[in-house]
């Protein structure tokens, strides 16, 4: 079982914790909730919750057009890797998990060991940018899917897309 290191910025993890996909059968109208059971019957994570279903969602690292994007370019090219909308991110160390808190969380935001027997991918995070043309931003995401790192002036930290479900193990920090 492949060991990760993940950030609790929402203080809701705890050892043993199994998170799973979710799915929805509230969504309306029908129309959508037919939509969101057609691209994703096994369900979403809190991640694609977050960014495909809540109206005004806003994150601090990336939009919900970039998450879009980098969505349908993992779909149409690169099928295998596992859907951001059905993921729990994490780092591959506990340095990059200080790093990402530090940049993203709070000074005390909890950092979990993630363990996994499923399929994951690496990329760098900071290609999620969509302060960029359509044409760059289209070149970021296969960049990102392919896992190489991207420009020089977008280096950064890179992030572990880890398939549901996973288990939660002991407290780091």
């Amino acid at each position: 079982m492949d060991a990760f290191f993940t950030v609790d910025r929402t203080r809701c993890l705890y050892s043993g914790a199994i998170i799973e996909l979710v799915r929805h059968g509230d969504i309306q109208p029908m129309v959508l909730q037919t939509h969101v059971n057609e691209l994703y019957p096994e369900g979403l994570s809190v991640h694609g919750d977050r960014y495909l279903l809540q109206s005004g969602s806003r994150g601090n690292i990336a939009s919900p057009a970039i998450e879009l994007l980098f969505e349908y370019i993992r779909r149409a090219h690169y099928p295998s890797s596992p859907s951001r909308f059905q993921c729990i991110f994490s780092c591959s160390s506990i340095e990059d998990a200080r790093t990402f808190r530090d940049q993203y969380g709070e000074s005390d935001s909890p950092i979990w060991e993630v363990r996994t027997e499923n399929t994951y991918h690496v990329g760098n995070m900071r290609l999620l940018d969509n302060n960029q043309t359509s044409l760059i931003c289209s070149y970021l995401g296969h960049e990102y899917w392919r896992g190489n790192d991207g420009p020089t002036e977008l280096a950064g930290l890179r992030e572990v897309v880890l398939s549901l479900p996973v288990v939660i193990g002991e407290r780091i920090e």
